[in-house]
């Protein structure tokens, strides 16, 4: 049955099993020393690479490109770890063949991740560590793997920053057909309202009092010409009146002239009197007859001036209500046209806006370009291992002589407590309900037992001699 035990008894209990103990321990030492000597060697080499700041390059142009590089140290264990970076690696150093021709590349970029280690240090930099039966190649992949990763990230980088370049430039061409379209609309807009735009309006008031000067200088021409026309009309009468006048007195002499003649000869006074007369007389009818025909002249002239005037004033109120239409739509036009104007203002800030970003784009492009290559910098890169970082034999060793020593302390402590024989008095104080009347000594024989013997003609029992080391039956 079982029990429990003391230190000392369980010290006992090893000496006696002392045999079987060293059995279990050498034999469970040896199988853990064999397993730990029978692992592979796994050697780890360490590479440090530091991410530069990228502040002045962002102080000389906006970068398109959000994210700092910076940034990605939070991600950069994802990133590592992501298939194409691996796959990557995987293809060009030719890791892991044997489970990729058993298992494929999914398998193998999985047994990769377990073999990387990554450790962000500081606020700048990271550490990667790869694990290889091959010091040679653990080696070449932790110096390779931050190189793919740098690549990664400046082909991410340059592609967002391309992406940036071709929004803009495709925005720009939008704008600049939206920006043509307006000034296509504003400028038809002129043109259909030519003379009615506000810009026209300073045009349209001096041109309003250039006709109203020109209607007054012409209102008063108007009056000179018909003034001269009632004079004319009144020195016609007259002179209509004198040449008749003239007429009849020279129709008198003629027939007096006649009939002179009739009665005298040439020489004679009276007739060259009325010969006088009549030639005379004829001069101031032609001279009548002249001045009539110059008064007829001037009359018609001036009736053609007033005509022609007054044409001219009939124009000039034409054009004076012209130009007050003008002036009245002109508010209408003016703020039809703020609104295009408004509008194309907008549309061609926006368009100079976006020109200059994709100018800003394109530089900021060219800067990702040119700064790629020292945007990630190795500060250790990764050395050939000369120990195996794994498995440590020495720890492994020790754990299995403890767990060895442990199984066979185990192992004796287990039978001890199911042993149920008694080696000594107190035990059998303590699982005999009888009184202990005497111990036989040991009498230090190999062949001597101690027993336990019933007594004979007695009530109680009594304890016959044996060797102390064996237990009492």
């Amino acid at each position: 049955m079982e029990r429990g035990m003391t230190a000392d008894q369980v010290l006992k209990a090893l000496w006696r099993r002392k045999v079987l103990v060293g059995a279990i321990v050498l034999g469970v030492f040896a199988v853990g020393a064999a397993i730990v000597l029978s692992q592979p060697s796994v050697y780890e080499a360490t590479a440090v690479v530091r991410v530069q700041h990228q502040r002045p390059g962002e102080e000389m142009v906006q970068r398109t490109v959000s994210e700092l590089v910076e940034q990605r140290l939070l991600t950069v264990r994802q990133e590592l770890m992501a298939r194409p970076v691996l796959q990557k690696a995987i293809e060009e150093m030719n890791l892991y063949p044997d489970i990729v021709s058993d298992k494929g590349m999914e398998a193998a970029v999985n047994r990769m991740r377990k073999d990387i280690t990554v450790r962000v240090e500081g606020e700048s930099a990271f550490e990667l560590t790869y694990a290889n039966g091959d010091p040679n190649v653990a080696a070449q992949v932790a110096n390779r793997l931050p190189q793919l990763f740098a690549e990664q990230a400046q082909k991410s980088r340059q592609e967002q920053a391309a992406r940036a370049t071709k929004l803009f430039e495709d925005e720009v061409v939008a704008l600049s057909k939206s920006v043509t379209d307006w000034e296509k609309k504003i400028a038809q807009f002129k043109v259909d309202h030519q003379g009615e735009l506000p810009e026209q309006l300073e045009m349209n008031m001096r041109g309003l009092e250039r006709v109203g000067a020109l209607l007054q200088t012409k209102s008063e021409e108007l009056r000179v010409a018909e003034a001269r026309r009632s004079d004319l009309a009144r020195a016609r009468n007259a002179a209509d009146s004198e040449a008749g006048r003239l007429e009849t007195a020279e129709h008198s002499l003629t027939q007096g002239l006649v009939a002179a003649r009739s009665t005298w000869t040439s020489d004679h006074p009276e007739v060259k009197r009325l010969a006088a007369e009549l030639n005379t007389m004829r001069e101031r009818r032609k001279d009548a007859e002249g001045r009539q025909w110059a008064e007829r002249q001037e009359r018609a002239r001036v009736a053609d001036l007033i005509t022609t005037i007054q044409k001219e004033i009939e124009s000039l109120h034409q054009e004076a209500k012209s130009y007050q239409a003008r002036l009245d739509r002109t508010p209408q036009w003016a703020h039809a046209l703020g609104v295009l104007n408004r509008d194309y203002e907008i549309a061609r800030t926006k368009y100079q806006s976006v020109v200059s970003r994709r100018v800003e784009a394109e530089l900021a492009q060219e800067l990702e370009a040119k700064s790629a290559e020292s945007l990630f910098s190795a500060i250790s890169p990764a050395g050939v291992p000369v120990a195996p970082a794994k498995p440590d034999r020495l720890s492994g060793l020790l754990i299995c002589f403890l767990l060895a020593l442990g199984v066979g302390v185990l192992t004796g402590v287990v039978m001890e407590m199911r042993d149920d024989s008694i080696r000594d008095t107190q035990e059998l104080r303590e699982r005999l309900p009888l009184p202990v009347l005497a111990v036989v000594p040991n009498m230090q024989g190999k062949a001597e037992k101690r027993v336990l013997m019933p007594a004979t003609g007695g009530r109680n029992g009594v304890v016959t001699p044996s060797s102390s080391d064996s237990p009492l039956n």
